[in-house]
């Protein structure tokens, strides 16, 4: 059999595979993302599962090697009939072949959401990505088999190029211009066209004798092999980005972009790490490490006030200068090819652990987020035992190398130093699937003041003192556009229902009044735990008003009650600094509308810093042809905070009121015309400030 220069298929086959596997990623975490409330964790929970997939992937392809060749294709063919036979049955159960229908979410407050989202993924993509996870290892040992004369290291380059190109095209191709449903549907087509593909390239392996097979084996060297190296390194690469990721979310909101920019920098960093013409440049990488430390520095000195854009820069620097670092390291302790498949197992291996520790570990070992300071220490320590052990860069820095243990002891110690004084200004932290909360002391005039923190955004404060403990605070003070309307429903005695999405500390419960019933919708056991029993936080206790609390997602929740006729329908859902996408679709606003009474108000929380918000708000205005007031209130940075407040209602003249009419200002404001947000589409690129 006659093999052409070009490959044949391979090439090709590589490249679809891997562009699939990793257009898959941004598709079903987007669309899982509102199942759990839009927390952080479940993009991480996804990267943890592919990461375990690719290492059943590669798991696969090593020991499938051991196999006849004629065995191992009537296996992988097989399989991937059972894909494609998977997913026709699913689109008979869902109408589509790999999104599950509404049926499927988890229970309002569900207690284990991370098994959640890995039965569901394992249901909807578990074979399918499996078999996309073998390409780089199966294809490449496969094409050194038909011609082992030629490196199969040029497929890893076209591996992970194809997977940034998937990556990359997403935020600014896929995402603006297609429905959720119609990229799954399109994301489909491509895998079947790959299965085709792959099945080709397995008959092409089968003709190759195995005679052939042996003496390609035998005629290569020999050379050391590093596994435990090889897994340190992976680990190293993964973990820096699932922490820089989570890092990068906790103030941020997590969005698509926000998770595929560190992913498209990770596998940047492993196609220049792979590149041969680099692969002196270890010493660049290590003088890069040491410009990440001090952005690292800069970050944790004052990251917050940074503009976005600013510390998404900086996060990412230190990303790539730790992950250029780790793969071009693994590059350079790579094997030859007839240990192939087994260097794609500890590389898979790696990530695995990355992932593991990352997702179950780091939550039972910390109290906050300080993965993002040990991969930074990870990292050092690994620069320092190949400043000693690696003999080219052993040459580079022999003066100097001393000094390197030295400044790593020192960052160290500022690493620790700020955990420390974290903990100190803490009476209390706790941290599980839906992020880190903790509650920070302070001392204003002799009086204790309490704050409920998550990462650096404040979500609630309480003076204790007994002239001030029912003052309302931070942004829902009396003179916010929720403190209006709040005040203005008031002047009617009868009692009025109340709905909270999003509870904090339970602030705006202080506006009850006997006989009143506020609704609150909380998805994280943690706040509701602070909000209800703690000593540091009573507004909940000292309301006057009746007080449900109903954990779960706030939306899903809602889907599920009677309607409620409330008065008032407050949105406060935050994660991090921004409320989750999927509380603001035109779907979501038309439930709120079935929720409320007649005359009643929804009152939206867009108090951001990075995000305009006001946009997809007007679009909502427009589309239910409601009445809107735009209101913001400058805080003192002390008690009251910078607020801004959207009130919509179908009743005109209430909006007309001398209290709000005085105070709304969206006549003034030059609104972005933006594409409205619904389930199928949204897109925080547009309302970036």
């Amino acid at each position: 059999m006659k093999i052409t220069k070009t490959g044949g298929p391979f090439p090709f086959t590589v490249f679809l595979g891997a562009f699939l596997l990793f257009q898959i990623q941004p598709i079903i975490g987007k669309y899982f993302l509102p199942w759990f409330g839009g927390a952080p964790a479940v993009w991480l929970t996804c990267l943890m599962f592919f990461q375990l997939l690719l290492l059943g992937g590669y798991t696969y392809a090593h020991f499938l090697q051991r196999l006849p060749s004629g065995r191992q294709s009537a296996l992988h063919v097989g399989l991937l009939v059972a894909a494609l036979v998977t997913g026709g049955l699913l689109v008979f159960a869902w109408g589509s072949p790999i999104l599950p229908g509404a049926s499927w979410r988890p229970v309002a407050g569900s207690e284990r959401p991370t098994a959640d989202i890995l039965r569901l993924l394992l249901i909807s993509v578990g074979l399918s990505y499996f078999l996309l996870s073998t390409s780089a290892s199966l294809l490449q040992a496969w094409s050194h088999r038909i011609q082992p004369e030629r490196s199969p290291y040029i497929f890893y380059v076209v591996s992970n190029t194809a997977s940034l190109l998937a990556l990359l095209s997403y935020p600014f191709v896929v995402e603006p211009h297609l429905t959720i449903r119609e990229q799954a549907w399109i994301w489909s087509g491509g895998f079947l066209i790959y299965a085709v593909l792959c099945a080709v390239c397995s008959s092409m392996v089968r003709n190759v004798p195995e005679i052939k097979q042996k003496e390609c084996i035998q005629s290569e060297t020999h050379s050391k092999r590093h596994p435990i190296l090889w897994t340190l390194l992976s680990f190293g690469g993964v973990l820096a980005l699932m922490a820089v990721t989570n890092q990068m979310t906790q103030d941020i909101p997590p969005v698509p972009f926000l998770w595929i920019l560190p992913l498209s920098i990770y596998l940047l960093s492993y196609i220049l790490g792979f590149m041969e013409k680099l692969r002196g440049w270890q010493d660049v990488y290590v003088y890069l490490l040491l410009c990440a430390f001090g952005a690292a520095w800069y970050l944790m000195r004052g990251g917050l006030e940074l503009e976005i854009r600013n510390q998404i820069a900086a996060y990412s620097f230190i990303l790539l200068a730790i992950c250029l670092f780790c793969h071009n390291a693994l590059y350079r302790a790579k094997p030859d090819p007839k240990h192939l498949t087994g260097f794609y197992l500890c590389i898979s291996l790696g990530g695995a652990l990355g992932g593991l520790f990352t997702v179950l570990a780091a939550p039972f070992l910390f109290k906050g987020y300080w993965e993002y300071q040990l991969v930074l220490i990870l990292s050092g320590a690994l620069a320092v035992y190949f400043i000693y052990t690696d003999a080219e860069t052993r040459k580079t820095f022999r003066v100097v190398r001393h000094a390197f243990p030295v400044l790593l002891a020192a960052f160290a110690v500022f690493l620790g130093s700020g955990i420390v004084k974290e903990l100190r200004r803490s009476v209390y932290i706790e941290r599980n699937f839906f992020g880190c909360v903790r509650v920070a002391k302070e001392i204003n005039n002799g009086i204790p003041i309490y704050s409920l923190l998550h990462g650096k955004i404040n979500h609630g404060m309480q003076i204790d003192h007994p002239k001030f403990r029912t003052r309302p605070t931070t942004y829902f003070t009396a003179n916010s556009g929720v403190g209006l309307a709040m005040q203005l429903k008031q002047q009617n005695p009868e009692p009025m229902r109340v709905g909270i999405l999003g509870l904090g500390i339970g602030t705006l419960a202080v506006y009850g009044r006997t006989g009143d019933v506020y609704r609150l919708y909380e998805i994280d056991p943690a706040v509701i735990k602070l909000a209800q029993n703690s000593p540091w936080f009573s507004f909940l206790k000292d309301s006057k008003a009746g007080i449900e609390v109903v954990q779960g997602d706030g939306r899903i929740s809602l889907e599920r009650d009677p309607a409620n006729r409330f008065d008032v329908l407050v949105l406060d859902a935050f994660t991090g600094d921004s409320p989750p996408a999927h509380l603001l679709t035109l779907e979501a606003f038309g439930l709120y509308l079935n929720h409320l009474a007649d005359g009643g108000v929804i009152a939206v929380n867009i108090s951001n810093r990075y995000l305009d918000l006001l946009p997809v708000l007007v679009q909502v205005r427009n589309h239910f042809n409601l009445n809107a007031a735009y209101i913001t209130t400058p805080g003192d940075m002390k008690i009251s905070a910078n607020a801004q407040w959207v009130l919509l209602s179908r009743d005109a003249e209430w909006l007309r009121q001398p209290a709000i009419a005085q105070v709304d200002s969206l006549k003034n404001q030059m609104v972005r015309d933006i594409r409205p947000w619904t389930d199928d589409y949204s897109n925080l690129l547009s309302v970036m400030k």
